[in-house]
Protein backbone atom coordinates (compact mmCIF):
# COMPACT_ATOMS: atom_id res chain seq x y z
CA UNK A 1 0.00 0.00 0.00
CA UNK A 2 1.20 3.51 -0.84
CA UNK A 3 0.69 6.27 1.73
CA UNK A 4 -0.19 9.80 0.59
CA UNK A 5 1.04 12.70 2.74
CA UNK A 6 -0.33 16.22 2.46
CA UNK A 7 0.17 19.42 4.41
CA UNK A 8 -3.04 18.68 6.34
CA UNK A 9 -2.12 15.32 7.88
CA UNK A 10 -4.46 14.08 10.61
CA UNK A 11 -2.91 14.88 13.99
CA UNK A 12 -3.59 11.36 15.22
CA UNK A 13 -1.19 9.89 12.65
CA UNK A 14 1.24 12.76 12.22
CA UNK A 15 3.37 14.64 14.77
CA UNK A 16 5.96 17.33 14.32
CA UNK A 17 8.59 18.72 16.69
CA UNK A 18 10.14 22.07 15.78
CA UNK A 19 13.22 23.44 17.55
CA UNK A 20 14.67 26.93 17.09
CA UNK A 21 18.35 26.98 18.02
CA UNK A 22 18.58 30.75 17.51
CA UNK A 23 17.18 33.45 15.22
CA UNK A 24 18.64 31.93 12.06
CA UNK A 25 18.77 28.17 12.58
CA UNK A 26 16.38 25.40 13.54
CA UNK A 27 15.24 21.83 12.99
CA UNK A 28 11.89 20.16 12.33
CA UNK A 29 11.28 16.44 12.86
CA UNK A 30 8.11 14.72 11.64
CA UNK A 31 7.04 11.19 12.51
CA UNK A 32 4.21 8.89 11.55
CA UNK A 33 3.42 5.25 12.18
CA UNK A 34 5.20 4.36 8.93
CA UNK A 35 8.37 6.47 9.12
CA UNK A 36 9.97 9.80 9.84
CA UNK A 37 11.61 12.80 8.22
CA UNK A 38 13.64 15.77 9.38
CA UNK A 39 15.17 18.91 8.02
CA UNK A 40 17.58 21.42 9.50
CA UNK A 41 17.66 24.94 8.10
CA UNK A 42 20.20 27.74 8.36
CA UNK A 43 19.58 31.26 7.07
CA UNK A 44 22.70 32.96 5.78
CA UNK A 45 23.44 36.38 4.33
CA UNK A 46 22.51 37.41 0.78
CA UNK A 47 19.14 35.61 1.01
CA UNK A 48 20.83 32.21 1.13
CA UNK A 49 19.17 29.32 2.94
CA UNK A 50 20.78 25.94 3.58
CA UNK A 51 18.56 22.90 4.28
CA UNK A 52 19.71 19.38 5.20
CA UNK A 53 16.92 16.80 4.78
CA UNK A 54 16.62 13.17 5.87
CA UNK A 55 13.74 10.73 5.60
CA UNK A 56 12.98 7.01 5.68
CA UNK A 57 9.63 5.22 5.50
CA UNK A 58 8.58 1.62 6.07
CA UNK A 59 6.02 1.88 3.26
CA UNK A 60 6.01 3.70 -0.10
CA UNK A 61 5.02 7.33 0.45
CA UNK A 62 3.80 10.07 -1.88
CA UNK A 63 4.28 13.52 -0.40
CA UNK A 64 2.64 16.60 -1.83
CA UNK A 65 4.90 19.64 -2.08
CA UNK A 66 3.64 23.15 -2.86
CA UNK A 67 6.09 25.81 -4.05
CA UNK A 68 5.13 29.42 -3.45
CA UNK A 69 5.62 32.14 -6.05
CA UNK A 70 8.99 33.35 -4.69
CA UNK A 71 11.46 33.54 -7.60
CA UNK A 72 14.32 31.61 -5.96
CA UNK A 73 16.52 28.87 -7.40
CA UNK A 74 17.18 25.55 -5.67
CA UNK A 75 20.54 23.78 -5.85
CA UNK A 76 20.07 20.18 -4.74
CA UNK A 77 22.74 17.59 -3.94
CA UNK A 78 21.50 14.02 -3.42
CA UNK A 79 23.75 12.18 -0.95
CA UNK A 80 21.77 8.95 -0.51
CA UNK A 81 18.52 7.38 -1.65
CA UNK A 82 16.44 8.98 -4.36
CA UNK A 83 12.94 10.07 -5.32
CA UNK A 84 10.65 10.05 -8.30
CA UNK A 85 8.84 13.37 -8.79
CA UNK A 86 5.61 13.94 -10.69
CA UNK A 87 5.10 17.56 -11.73
CA UNK A 88 1.90 17.74 -13.78
CA UNK A 89 1.17 20.47 -16.32
CA UNK A 90 4.33 22.57 -15.91
CA UNK A 91 5.57 23.87 -19.30
CA UNK A 92 9.27 23.25 -19.90
CA UNK A 93 9.58 20.66 -17.10
CA UNK A 94 9.27 16.89 -17.45
CA UNK A 95 6.07 15.73 -15.78
CA UNK A 96 7.81 12.63 -14.36
CA UNK A 97 11.51 12.52 -13.46
CA UNK A 98 13.85 10.78 -11.02
CA UNK A 99 16.56 12.24 -8.78
CA UNK A 100 19.21 9.82 -7.52
CA UNK A 101 22.09 9.62 -5.05
CA UNK A 102 25.40 10.96 -6.26
CA UNK A 103 23.84 13.49 -8.64
CA UNK A 104 23.15 17.22 -8.35
CA UNK A 105 20.39 19.39 -9.76
CA UNK A 106 19.48 23.04 -10.21
CA UNK A 107 15.88 24.14 -10.68
CA UNK A 108 13.60 27.13 -10.80
CA UNK A 109 10.03 26.06 -10.03
CA UNK A 110 7.98 28.87 -8.43
CA UNK A 111 4.24 28.55 -7.91
CA UNK A 112 3.78 24.84 -8.70
CA UNK A 113 2.53 21.67 -7.04
CA UNK A 114 4.49 18.42 -7.25
CA UNK A 115 4.33 14.90 -5.81
CA UNK A 116 7.43 13.15 -4.52
CA UNK A 117 7.38 9.33 -4.51
CA UNK A 118 9.56 7.85 -1.74
CA UNK A 119 10.28 4.09 -1.86
CA UNK A 120 10.02 1.97 1.28
CA UNK A 121 12.99 1.22 3.53
CA UNK A 122 15.40 3.59 1.80
CA UNK A 123 17.21 6.30 3.74
CA UNK A 124 17.27 9.51 1.72
CA UNK A 125 19.52 12.46 2.46
CA UNK A 126 19.98 15.60 0.43
CA UNK A 127 21.33 19.10 0.86
CA UNK A 128 19.48 22.01 -0.72
CA UNK A 129 20.52 25.63 -1.17
CA UNK A 130 17.83 28.23 -1.86
CA UNK A 131 19.14 31.37 -3.55
CA UNK A 132 18.00 34.28 -5.68
CA UNK A 133 19.42 35.26 -9.10
CA UNK A 134 20.45 38.68 -7.81
CA UNK A 135 23.17 36.90 -5.78
CA UNK A 136 25.16 36.73 -9.03
CA UNK A 137 24.59 40.45 -9.61
CA UNK A 138 26.35 41.22 -6.33
CA UNK A 139 29.65 40.15 -7.90
CA UNK A 140 31.44 42.37 -10.36
CA UNK A 141 32.16 41.12 -13.85
CA UNK A 142 30.46 39.92 -17.01
CA UNK A 143 27.74 37.27 -17.07
CA UNK A 144 28.70 36.04 -20.56
CA UNK A 145 30.24 32.79 -19.28
CA UNK A 146 27.13 31.87 -17.27
CA UNK A 147 24.57 29.42 -18.71
CA UNK A 148 21.96 31.24 -20.78
CA UNK A 149 19.09 30.42 -18.40
CA UNK A 150 20.94 32.07 -15.52
CA UNK A 151 21.68 35.13 -17.62
CA UNK A 152 17.97 35.42 -18.40
CA UNK A 153 16.99 35.05 -14.74
CA UNK A 154 19.40 37.81 -13.71
CA UNK A 155 17.78 40.14 -16.23
CA UNK A 156 14.22 39.11 -15.35
CA UNK A 157 13.48 36.81 -12.35
CA UNK A 158 10.06 35.93 -13.78
CA UNK A 159 11.12 33.52 -16.51
CA UNK A 160 10.17 30.05 -17.69
CA UNK A 161 10.54 27.31 -15.08
CA UNK A 162 13.20 24.63 -15.49
CA UNK A 163 14.64 21.54 -13.80
CA UNK A 164 18.26 20.98 -14.84
CA UNK A 165 20.13 17.72 -13.99
CA UNK A 166 23.82 18.62 -13.83
CA UNK A 167 25.44 15.20 -13.47
CA UNK A 168 27.53 13.50 -10.84
CA UNK A 169 28.58 15.18 -7.61
CA UNK A 170 32.29 15.82 -8.17
CA UNK A 171 34.99 15.11 -5.54
CA UNK A 172 35.37 18.84 -4.68
CA UNK A 173 31.57 19.06 -4.25
CA UNK A 174 31.57 15.93 -2.09
CA UNK A 175 34.26 17.36 0.15
CA UNK A 176 32.35 20.64 0.63
CA UNK A 177 29.14 18.71 1.37
CA UNK A 178 30.92 16.56 3.96
CA UNK A 179 32.38 19.67 5.57
CA UNK A 180 28.89 21.18 5.82
CA UNK A 181 27.57 18.06 7.55
CA UNK A 182 30.55 18.02 9.93
CA UNK A 183 30.80 21.78 10.56
CA UNK A 184 32.93 22.14 13.74
CA UNK A 185 31.89 25.70 14.62
CA UNK A 186 29.04 27.43 16.44
CA UNK A 187 27.21 30.75 16.27
CA UNK A 188 28.98 33.44 14.16
CA UNK A 189 31.83 31.17 13.02
CA UNK A 190 29.30 28.53 11.97
CA UNK A 191 27.46 31.07 9.79
CA UNK A 192 30.70 32.27 8.23
CA UNK A 193 31.89 28.70 7.56
CA UNK A 194 28.58 27.51 6.10
CA UNK A 195 28.22 30.58 3.89
CA UNK A 196 31.71 29.99 2.48
CA UNK A 197 30.89 26.35 1.72
CA UNK A 198 27.52 27.24 0.18
CA UNK A 199 29.16 29.76 -2.16
CA UNK A 200 31.80 27.17 -3.04
CA UNK A 201 29.11 24.64 -3.95
CA UNK A 202 27.22 27.15 -6.09
CA UNK A 203 30.43 28.04 -7.92
CA UNK A 204 31.24 24.38 -8.60
CA UNK A 205 27.69 23.66 -9.73
CA UNK A 206 27.43 26.59 -12.13
CA UNK A 207 30.88 25.77 -13.56
CA UNK A 208 29.75 22.17 -14.09
CA UNK A 209 26.69 23.37 -15.96
CA UNK A 210 28.88 25.45 -18.26
CA UNK A 211 31.17 22.49 -18.91
CA UNK A 212 28.15 20.32 -19.78
CA UNK A 213 27.23 22.80 -22.52
CA UNK A 214 30.70 22.45 -24.01
CA UNK A 215 30.37 18.66 -23.82
CA UNK A 216 27.13 18.84 -25.79
CA UNK A 217 28.89 20.72 -28.57
CA UNK A 218 31.60 18.03 -28.75
CA UNK A 219 29.20 15.07 -28.76
CA UNK A 220 27.55 15.41 -32.16
CA UNK A 221 29.22 12.29 -33.63
CA UNK A 222 27.52 9.89 -31.21
CA UNK A 223 23.95 8.73 -30.84
CA UNK A 224 21.98 9.94 -27.84
CA UNK A 225 21.96 6.48 -26.20
CA UNK A 226 25.75 6.21 -26.65
CA UNK A 227 26.26 9.62 -25.06
CA UNK A 228 24.10 8.51 -22.13
CA UNK A 229 26.29 5.40 -21.74
CA UNK A 230 29.43 7.56 -21.75
CA UNK A 231 27.93 9.78 -19.04
CA UNK A 232 27.14 6.62 -17.08
CA UNK A 233 30.79 5.61 -17.41
CA UNK A 234 31.82 9.00 -16.01
CA UNK A 235 29.43 8.57 -13.08
CA UNK A 236 30.89 5.11 -12.33
CA UNK A 237 34.40 6.58 -12.28
CA UNK A 238 33.27 9.35 -9.90
CA UNK A 239 31.61 6.89 -7.55
CA UNK A 240 34.41 4.30 -7.48
CA UNK A 241 37.43 6.53 -7.21
CA UNK A 242 40.13 5.68 -6.04
CA UNK A 243 39.60 2.08 -7.24
CA UNK A 244 37.87 2.34 -10.63
CA UNK A 245 37.08 -0.66 -12.86
CA UNK A 246 39.44 -1.60 -15.67
CA UNK A 247 38.77 -0.18 -19.11
CA UNK A 248 37.40 -3.52 -20.37
CA UNK A 249 35.15 -3.98 -17.34
CA UNK A 250 33.90 -0.40 -17.59
CA UNK A 251 33.09 -0.87 -21.28
CA UNK A 252 31.21 -4.09 -20.49
CA UNK A 253 29.29 -2.44 -17.65
CA UNK A 254 27.99 0.42 -19.82
CA UNK A 255 27.32 -1.72 -22.89
CA UNK A 256 29.92 -0.29 -25.32
CA UNK A 257 33.04 -1.88 -26.74
CA UNK A 258 36.35 -0.60 -25.40
CA UNK A 259 37.25 1.17 -28.67
CA UNK A 260 34.04 3.22 -28.65
CA UNK A 261 34.46 3.92 -24.92
CA UNK A 262 38.00 5.26 -25.43
CA UNK A 263 37.14 7.29 -28.51
CA UNK A 264 33.83 8.53 -27.16
CA UNK A 265 35.19 9.51 -23.76
CA UNK A 266 37.93 11.58 -25.37
CA UNK A 267 35.56 13.24 -27.84
CA UNK A 268 32.72 13.96 -25.40
CA UNK A 269 34.74 14.89 -22.30
CA UNK A 270 37.97 16.12 -23.86
CA UNK A 271 40.22 13.63 -22.00
CA UNK A 272 41.02 9.92 -21.82
CA UNK A 273 39.49 7.59 -19.23
CA UNK A 274 42.89 7.26 -17.53
CA UNK A 275 43.41 11.02 -17.66
CA UNK A 276 40.02 11.63 -16.08
CA UNK A 277 40.67 9.13 -13.25
CA UNK A 278 44.06 10.69 -12.62
CA UNK A 279 42.53 14.16 -12.51
CA UNK A 280 39.87 12.99 -10.03
CA UNK A 281 42.52 11.48 -7.77
CA UNK A 282 44.74 14.54 -7.81
CA UNK A 283 41.86 16.96 -7.22
CA UNK A 284 40.77 14.85 -4.25
CA UNK A 285 44.35 14.83 -2.96
CA UNK A 286 44.47 18.61 -3.33
CA UNK A 287 41.34 18.97 -1.18
CA UNK A 288 42.64 16.53 1.43
CA UNK A 289 45.90 18.48 1.70
CA UNK A 290 43.90 21.62 2.47
CA UNK A 291 41.07 20.16 4.55
CA UNK A 292 42.70 17.42 6.65
CA UNK A 293 45.76 16.67 8.76
CA UNK A 294 46.51 13.41 6.95
CA UNK A 295 50.12 12.85 5.97
CA UNK A 296 51.10 12.97 2.30
CA UNK A 297 51.65 9.21 2.37
CA UNK A 298 48.18 8.63 3.82
CA UNK A 299 46.62 10.92 1.22
CA UNK A 300 48.41 9.17 -1.63
CA UNK A 301 47.07 5.82 -0.41
CA UNK A 302 43.56 7.18 0.13
CA UNK A 303 43.27 8.46 -3.44
CA UNK A 304 44.63 5.22 -4.94
CA UNK A 305 48.41 5.55 -5.33
CA UNK A 306 50.67 2.88 -3.84
CA UNK A 307 53.88 4.69 -4.82
CA UNK A 308 54.43 7.97 -2.97
CA UNK A 309 57.08 9.02 -5.49
CA UNK A 310 54.74 8.44 -8.46
CA UNK A 311 52.00 10.36 -6.66
CA UNK A 312 54.38 13.25 -5.98
CA UNK A 313 55.52 13.32 -9.62
CA UNK A 314 51.94 13.44 -10.97
CA UNK A 315 50.88 16.04 -8.42
CA UNK A 316 53.79 18.33 -9.29
CA UNK A 317 53.14 17.90 -13.01
CA UNK A 318 49.51 18.99 -12.58
CA UNK A 319 49.84 21.71 -9.92
CA UNK A 320 53.43 22.89 -10.40
CA UNK A 321 54.63 21.96 -6.91
CA UNK A 322 54.99 18.92 -4.68
CA UNK A 323 52.21 17.99 -2.23
CA UNK A 324 54.30 19.23 0.71
CA UNK A 325 55.05 22.52 -1.05
CA UNK A 326 51.36 22.91 -1.86
CA UNK A 327 50.38 22.39 1.79
CA UNK A 328 53.05 24.83 3.00
CA UNK A 329 51.90 27.46 0.51
CA UNK A 330 48.37 27.19 1.90
CA UNK A 331 49.75 27.76 5.39
CA UNK A 332 48.89 24.31 6.72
Amino acid sequence: MTIRLTETEDSGEFSEDVQFFNDYEGKAESSTCFGQSSFRWTFLRNNLELVISNNEYSQPVISEEKHDDSPFLTSKFFLSGGTRTVTPNVPGVSDDYVEIAGENYLFFLPDIREFEHHPANLHTQNIKIYWYPDLLSSFQGSFEELPVLLQQLIENPIKQRFHQPLGAITPPMQLALTQILQCPFRETLRQMYLEAKVLELLTLQIAQWGEDHQVLQRSLHFRRDEIERLHHAKTILNQRMPHPPSLLNLAKEIGLNDFKLKRGFREVFGTTVLGYVQSLRLEQAQQLLIGTNLTVTEIASQVGYESISHFGYLFKRQFGMTPREYRQQKGL
